[in-house]
């Protein structure tokens, strides 16, 4: 009898191990589920906040060197602050790795989506990897520098909806140099893209023309527009060369992120500024003074709050972007967009009509308007019938899941997939 009365304590202890591992597991998924909707939370908010603060900071006074108030038009300083995020956040990561990761096996951690251990055959050196993330950074500075200096003319809506013209330049690009091919359903909803953003554009220029006096606020604007959709033609090129490289860099993504956060500032510090010295202009002789820059923001405590926040709001938006792009289909992201943009022309309204009707970051309800919410609607079904979200009958569609976006498709609302390999 001393065989069972042995046996039956170590199958008790065994089967309670196994219901402390099923509730460790199962609280572990739950706990995982709230910090997924977090993130998503974080960057619908983040990533509002992120348009906003550069517009608001662009239209904010203060003291220059000069002693004379001045507004506080710094589209570059922004490129080096967005940059400067990226570079943080993959500090973050990389105490996170150190400190945080190692110490659990069952928990996978939720700001990296897979590990690299250099260890990979036949790929390139870890070293190699990290110098070819210069290619992307470099785009990303010509981008987003583009994209700010056009903020600087536009309203806020009009930027964020502008934006939604990426999916078609990055279509362009991966057929040229990817040799993607496009399919009927592709086509159509390129021309829908182009057709919504069209009417975007013609909507913003004439309602600016029905609330404004001068011809020369239309030149500003159409000006303004110019360069934001310049600046996603550079996102789109940013984009292919991600997934082109990705074949080599086969980094995680915040890794990928904060390296590139790194070259950039780095290419921003040591040759950008540099540039921006010695290239004449109207910020005290030069194109954009940083000497300026930070007395301005030495002389206005709140523009210096925005800035930080923008610091802030940058970095988390990066963070929760990266660490939710597994969990997030084409739908999620094309929401994700779609409530961001509605959020931030919201802001506009709500600041224009219920606190300060002359304040520089609030935006008018004009006639045209309507129009520009029917050209805004074209472009988001448009988007969806290219990253197949929306089918049209009779048309074929290729089978399979749809391939993971890359960090620049993550980070800049890329809602809709580049063209599948064929």
């Amino acid at each position: 009898q001393g065989g069972p009365t042995t046996i039956g304590p170590s199958r008790g202890a065994f089967s309670g191990d196994i219901r402390i591992e099923c509730i460790h597991r199962a609280m572990g998924r739950k706990g995982t589920q709230w910090m997924v909707v977090f993130n998503i939370v974080g960057m619908l908010l983040t990533g509002t906040l992120n348009t906003l603060c550069t517009k608001i900071q662009f239209t904010m006074t203060s003291v220059g060197i000069d002693g004379k108030p001045e507004l506080f038009h710094k589209p570059w300083f922004a490129t080096l602050n967005m940059l400067f995020a990226m570079g943080l956040v993959g500090v973050v990561d990389k105490i996170y790795r150190k400190c945080y990761a190692p110490r659990s096996a069952m928990a996978s951690p939720l700001m990296i989506d897979r590990v690299y251990d250099g260890s990979s055959p036949g790929s390139a050196t870890y070293g190699k990897k990290v110098v070819l993330v210069i290619v992307p950074a470099a785009f990303d500075i010509a981008a987003t520098a583009l994209c700010a200096i056009g903020m600087l003319y536009i309203p806020a809506s009009v930027w964020q909806m502008l934006r939604g013209s990426a999916v078609v330049f990055s279509a362009i690009l991966s057929v040229m140099f990817l040799k993607r091919k496009l399919l009927a359903f592709n086509w159509i909803g390129l021309f829908l893209c182009i057709l919504g953003v069209s009417i975007v554009g013609v909507a913003n220029v004439w309602g600016t023309e029905s609330v404004s006096t001068t011809d020369s606020d239309s030149a500003a604007m159409l000006f303004g527009m110019g360069l934001v959709l310049a600046g996603q033609v550079v996102q789109a090129g940013q984009v292919v060369a991600e997934e082109y490289l990705m074949k080599e860099v086969d980094l995680p993504a915040m890794e990928i992120v904060g390296f590139e956060g790194l070259w950039g500032t780095l290419i921003m510090v040591l040759i950008v500024y540099p540039l921006l010295w010695v290239i004449p202009g109207d910020d005290g002789g030069h194109l954009e003074n940083p000497i300026d820059t930070i007395a301005l923001l030495e002389n206005n405590r709140t523009l210096l709050c925005v800035v930080l926040l923008f610091l802030f709001s940058c970095g988390t938006f990066n963070a929760t972007g990266i660490a939710v792009t597994s969990h997030l289909s084409s739908i999620h992201r094309m929401m994700l967009d779609l409530s961001r943009t509605v959020m931030i022309w919201g802001f506009g309204l709500v600041v224009h009509y219920y606190f300060d009707p002359n304040s520089a970051f609030g935006e008018v309800w004009t006639p045209y308007s309507y129009l520009q919410l029917i050209g805004f609607a074209i472009l988001v079904v448009g988007q969806t019938i290219y990253g197949e979200i929306l089918k049209v009958p009779g048309l074929k569609y290729p089978s399979g899941p749809l391939p993971m976006p890359s960090p620049a498709m993550s980070l800049h609302a890329f809602a809709s997939p580049l063209p599948r390999e064929r």
